[in-house]
């Protein structure tokens, strides 16, 4: 379970999910409302008891957005957009709730998509709740391995970007 909070600033973690994740809400007997395909997809559980979906809605042949928020004055927002067509399926998450770590997000972001391939973008202030618990590291996730890592800080190390990219085991 994620720990922390909303928070608004310092911090932002971004996930692309490519070759066949957003596969997953393909199909017209997938959901007839955006409220049910949130539900049935699991993004509602990514936003835990902390956040509430403000709006969904399914697009016309195929797709999916959610904006959220989350915090007791909605401080961070969470959101999600996905085109599931066989030839460009895609998703995207964006969130930047307050933890002291994404891995446990990220992990989940995998799970409810399980693509093939994940791109992960943590957009981190030191000051923050993340940047103070730890240095910025890649998240370990089970089933996918890391094929590359790229990190930068900026100023005097009080600012940096990660970006890193997965694919799944055993898939080429």
């Amino acid at each position: 379970k994620v720990q922390g909070g909303a928070g608004a600033g310092g911090k932002t973690m971004k996930a692309y999910v490519a070759d066949g994740g957003a596969k997953v809400f393909a199909g017209d007997s997938f959901s007839s409302t955006p409220e049910e395909a949130t539900a049935r997809s699991g993004i509602g559980a990514l936003m835990l008891d902390d956040g509430y979906v403000t709006h969904a809605h399914l697009f016309e042949p195929c797709g999916y957005s959610m904006n959220g928020t989350a915090g007791k004055k909605n401080e961070a927002y969470w959101t999600i957009h996905i085109t599931p067509e066989a030839h460009c399926s895609y998703a995207s998450f964006e969130t930047n709730y307050s933890c002291p770590s994404y891995h446990d997000l990220i992990r989940r972001v995998a799970g409810v998509f399980r693509p093939k391939r994940l791109t992960t973008v943590e957009h981190v202030d030191q000051d923050s709740c993340i940047g103070l618990s730890a240095p910025v590291a890649p998240a370990e996730i089970g089933g996918y391995s890391m094929d590359g890592r790229s990190f930068n800080e900026f100023g005097c190390k009080d600012y940096c970007i990660q970006m890193c990219n997965y694919s799944m085991e055993g898939v080429e």
